[in-house]
């Protein structure tokens, strides 16, 4: 039986990352996959994520996905020497990233108090390119897609945009394997995980042994399943879902030349004709194809909670009219009430939006990365080097993840 020096449980986001970065550096690695990446049964699909280099989930992010922004023109580079992937569409496209919010900045969003403040912290800390726009006239006047109220505010992080989230698992796992001679297991599920001084063991349910002298934990939503029933409790999977809206009209203000993503604090607001005041964020992206296949929006309430293997896929007409008439009807006026599509995506949330990204507290030779909570994709590709560093044994070269621990996430709780 091969031993390999990691093994990676789990190649969404944060695992073909990884997978990708320590085969990069030599490791021996095996990475393991339940499914076969990119795939659409988990959290890394619905081919746009949204990334921002002014984080109001707090300042420790900043450098993620600052470092993360520059990661992805290299991998792009990398791929483009492959044969056969020179003409691939960019991983990364900077459109900027629009935030909205109302008179009132003290917005409690993904857990986190002044979440709107909190940007313009980051910005200035890490010298971020923006604009600011301080009435919904102003707004309005660059991004009239937007029905904007006259006393909303925008916050534009000119380094933003979207990355394609399908495109970026695929292109870490295809280098890893094809340029850097990663082993790479798919359609094989992982049932449990057992270390001794000598390394890790990992048995699958099909009966397959493997080995290795460390191991990483990166598997989303099934990642809970792996931890102590004490730590299991931190972590809730929720189901979101997403949607794509017919454009009725003025389809070029969408385009990415003219449209920024955005994220808009729409909550509680009083609307005409709608039974439910929106209780979340509405959130959206530029075209990313043809006005054909519909424009992305969603909203953030919190989904009910989930079993990742037994998660409800089919989407209701009566969620796809709730996500209309309430967030996107009264502040998108140029989209149609038709859906072209629409799909399900997990979020695996830890209190706060935080992320957790520690040692196994019953097996040291085991790491575990949750790095979620709705916001985490944007910075996958600098969790990943870091990841990849730490395993190595040497400290991370450009980012600190030691703000993730149990320890900060102990203490984080603890002022709440």
């Amino acid at each position: 039986m091969p031993r390999y020096d990691v093994a990676v449980v789990g190649l969404g986001a944060f695992g073909s990352a990884a997978t990708y970065q320590l085969a990069k550096r030599g490791a021996k690695v095996l990475g393991i996959d339940r499914f076969s990446p990119p795939h659409a049964l988990g959290s890394t699909h619905g081919e746009t994520r949204i990334t921002r280099m002014a984080i109001g989930e707090g300042s420790e992010y900043s450098p993620l996905a600052l470092r993360s922004r520059l990661l992805w023109k290299q991998i792009e580079k990398e791929n483009a020497r492959l044969p056969g992937h020179a003409r691939d569409e960019p991983l990364f496209n900077q459109c900027g990233c629009l935030t909205i919010f109302g008179a009132e900045t003290n917005v409690v969003h993904h857990g986190v108090q002044d979440f709107f403040r909190n940007i313009a912290k980051a910005a200035r800390k890490y010298q971020i390119r923006h604009r600011t726009f301080d009435s919904g006239a102003a707004i309005r006047a660059a991004f009239p897609q937007f029905a904007v109220s006259d006393d909303d505010r925008a916050f534009l992080d000119l380094w933003g945009g979207y990355l394609r989230p399908e495109a970026c698992v695929e292109t870490q796992l295809r280098l890893a394997e094809q340029r850097h001679h990663a082993m790479l297991r798919r359609g094989v599920t992982i049932e449990s995980v057992s270390s001794s001084h000598m390394g890790v063991t990992l048995t699958a349910e099909n009966g397959e042994v493997f080995a290795a002298d460390r191991v990483l934990l990166t598997a989303g939503a099934w990642l809970p399943r792996f931890l102590p029933a004490a730590l299991r409790r931190r972590f809730t999977v929720t189901r979101q879902v997403l949607h794509w809206f017919e454009i009725k009209s003025h389809a070029e203000r969408f385009a990415p030349e003219n449209c920024p993503v955005f994220i808009w604090d729409v909550s509680g607001r009083k609307l005409a004709n709608v039974r439910r005041k929106p209780k979340a964020v509405v959130y959206g992206f530029p075209l990313v194809g043809g006005a054909n296949g519909g424009l992305k929006v969603a909203h953030e309430e919190v989904g009910r909670t989930s079993d990742p293997d037994r998660v409800p896929r089919k989407v209701t007409a009566e969620e796809i009219d709730h996500t209309y008439t309430t967030y996107v009807q009264p502040f998108l006026p140029d989209l149609g009430p038709r859906c072209v599509r629409s799909a399900t995506c997990l979020y695996t949330n830890v209190a706060g939006g935080r992320f957790v990204i520690d040692t196994h507290p019953e097996q040291p030779r085991v790491t575990f990365a949750s790095a979620c909570s709705g916001h985490g994709f944007k910075h996958s590709a600098a969790v990943g080097e870091a990841l990849a560093e730490r395993l190595a044994g040497t400290s991370p070269s450009h980012v600190s993840l030691a703000p993730f621990t149990l320890k900060r996430l102990e203490a984080f709780l603890a002022k709440a």
